[in-house]
């Protein structure tokens, strides 16, 4: 049935999987790692009075305050807020990248009777292996809900 083309069924082969996670997902993960705009945005989280770190201006001139506050304040500032989400996408792309590697190694070795050995997982297999936790929601005040 799923050499039909309208059967609703979708193979992925083992070598389509391992060509996706190494032309694609590890890409992702590591210009995410890499990248100096996300390490410059950490250097928002936990950033304490008269250590912060992207803001200029003086925090006793009342415009420089409020950005600052706005922007860097660890609790509901948007630069935290966006570090979390961001690095929740991250944290994601990571445990998914893993799990195809992993998937990838036991449909290559044959270690496994829950994958078929044919080089196709099906779709339900698929969801099984790589279900992913669901990202952090942003918290009312631009914080996280995490």
């Amino acid at each position: 049935m799923a050499d039909k083309p309208d059967s609703g069924d979708i193979k992925i082969t083992v070598s389509f999987l391992r060509d996706f996670q190494s032309k694609v997902l590890q890409k992702m993960v590591d210009e995410l790692e890499t990248d100096p705009h996300v390490a410059e945005l950490a250097l928002t989280v936990g950033s304490a009075k008269g250590q912060r770190r992207l803001l200029a201006g003086s925090e006793a001139w009342e415009p420089a305050r409020l950005l600052i506050e706005k922007y860097e304040k660890p609790t509901t500032g948007t630069g935290p807020s966006l570090h979390a989400q961001v690095d929740a996408i991250k944290n994601q792309l990571v445990t998914l990248n893993d799990r195809i590697i992993q998937v990838v190694g036991i449909a290559m070795n044959g270690e496994d009777e829950n994958i078929k050995l044919s080089t196709e997982l099906n779709m339900s297999q698929l969801g099984e292996i790589l279900a992913t936790a669901p990202a952090p929601t942003p918290a009312p005040g631009g914080g996280t809900g995490t």
